[in-house]
């Protein structure tokens, strides 16, 4: 708390990989730090941000979208211009840093940059669970066969990720859909970006909340591709993974259609999970050439509801 308290007086902020290290006998790890973060934070009933904190650029993003930058920051460099998110030079895409929680409602930061973000022909804003399986699809380009935007948080979402999410979302009014391992947590890391929860205090909850649909590896899916994989890719359900199952069954938690809640009992009735990567064994293509058609079947059904 003193250590915030002096970071506030003197104007300044800093990641909380920094407090972590500043604190680094008194924690054991770096969640345990981010845990303190968010107990002071929900304690006092601010943001995070509000505290002068923030993490350490976490996801990516890439595709069918342009960001345009105009203004200058305090020190006096002008920051003026635009990315191509389909230009790029490298599979990763651009970081996704702690701008996009300091956006106001006219898409300003708090240094007076304005930040926009447009798409000439954008159809969907895919939300990735893992990281390696991003940059498979971003390698592959697969926004030039179908327009679309890649996300990926690495696992949870951090807060920017959630929020850039949402901006998306918000001002280019795209349908989001998630794309996870085939297993309780792929499941409720989607979930995240419906409802953060708790724990989180202010930035949790409904704060930067998107309507993400589960796109897959659904069990259904699985199992009409089950003779056609190993059997090393399916794992046995863990005791965590069936606490995790009742969770997301619980009927507070509003992120599942009675579609999905149909297919996570399959999942539970099966008894096993299966990541993402298994579906590599059905070819080196077969990853996008799926995802592609996925998408544009949601597509259509969004566009036709």
């Amino acid at each position: 708390m003193s250590f915030i308290h002096q970071l506030l007086l003197s104007n300044r902020t800093t990641t909380t990989r920094e407090v972590y290290y500043v604190f680094v006998t008194h924690f054991r790890n770096q969640r345990e730090c981010d845990d303190v973060i968010l107990d002071v934070a929900k304690i006092l009933g601010v943001t995070r941000r509000s505290l002068g904190l923030s993490a350490s650029p976490k996801g990516w993003f890439c595709g069918c979208v342009e960001i345009t930058r105009k203004g200058a920051l305090p020190s006096g460099k002008d920051v003026s211009g635009s990315i191509d998110g389909t230009a790029l030079p490298s599979i990763q895409g651009l970081p996704i840093t702690r701008e996009w929680t300091e956006r106001d409602e006219f898409g300003c930061t708090e240094d007076g940059v304005e930040i926009k973000v447009s798409s000439k022909n954008a159809k969907v804003i895919l939300v990735i669970e893992k990281e390696g399986v991003y940059n498979r699809l971003s390698e592959e380009r697969i926004f030039d066969r179908i327009p679309c935007i890649l996300v990926t948080g690495k696992g949870f979402p951090d807060l920017a990720t959630r929020a850039l999410v949402n901006a998306l979302h918000r001002e280019l009014e795209l349908p989001v859909i998630g794309l996870c391992d085939c297993n309780p947590y792929g499941v409720s890391v989607l979930a995240v970006y419906h409802c953060a929860g708790d724990r989180m205090g202010i930035d949790g909850r409904m704060r930067y909340s998107v309507p993400i649909q589960w796109l897959g590896l659904r069990p259904s899916e699985v199992a009409r591709l089950k003779d056609d994989m190993p059997d090393t890719v399916f794992q046995k359900l863990t005791d965590l993974d069936n606490k995790r199952i009742t969770s997301l069954l619980d009927p507070e938690n509003a992120f599942l259609t009675e579609e999905d809640e149909d297919e996570v009992r399959e999942m539970e009735e099966a008894g096993y999970k299966v990541e993402l990567e298994a579906l590599y064994w059905l070819g080196p293509d077969y990853m996008g050439n799926w995802v592609v058609e996925m998408l544009k079947d949601a597509h259509e059904r969004t566009f036709v509801e």
